[in-house]
């Protein structure tokens, strides 16, 4: 099976395993020549609170803010569909792997999306026609999974294609 496209969703707080995504990128997609989708997903403004996912001066990741100060700082970027991505190509994690891709010579390309993360990204996954997704995971307490729900394990079980979920260090 040929590798053409690796969708690799990023969070704010991936920077902690962002040698060892690019490492398996890089495994896979140098040999096939493939083009890696960086994604990123900015959760729904109607979440009561929701982690920052954006690049704001002076900040560590991850970030929460109120239902209203999300808002707002939605309407500061001004979210509509045809700048989404250049907001999203912001993002500090993004631009960390857009370098770290670029000098090992892979291909690459930024996308951003409004909604639930898990959601967004299996729709992505599959209008993109995603040969092989490669996604950062943490662990989890089981009460954790319950009440907040995993974007990996969304991605695990939902994906159209096969997924490599690169852990933390345990």
């Amino acid at each position: 099976m040929t590798l053409e496209r690796i969708l690799l969703p990023v969070r704010g707080d991936d920077d902690e395993r962002i040698d060892r995504l690019i490492e398996a990128v890089v495994d896979v997609a140098s040999p096939a020549e493939t083009t890696v989708t960086i994604a990123h997903v900015i959760p729904n403004r109607n979440e009561w609170i929701s982690s920052s996912v954006l690049a704001t001066p002076g900040s560590n990741f991850p970030q929460t803010f109120s239902e209203s100060e999300y808002d707002e700082l939605l309407d500061q970027h001004s979210l509509e569909e045809e700048n989404l991505d250049d907001v999203v190509a912001n993002q500090e994690t993004v631009q960390t792997l857009a370098d770290r891709l670029e000098e090992a010579g892979i291909g690459y390309e930024i996308r951003g999306a409004v909604g639930e993360p898990g959601e967004a990204l299996v729709s992505m996954a599959g209008e993109l026609n995603v040969d092989r997704v490669i996604v950062g995971g943490r662990h989890r307490s089981p009460t954790d999974k319950i009440l907040f729900g995993s974007v990996a394990q969304t991605l695990l079980l939902e994906a159209p294609c096969p997924v490599t979920l690169i852990r933390d260090n345990v």
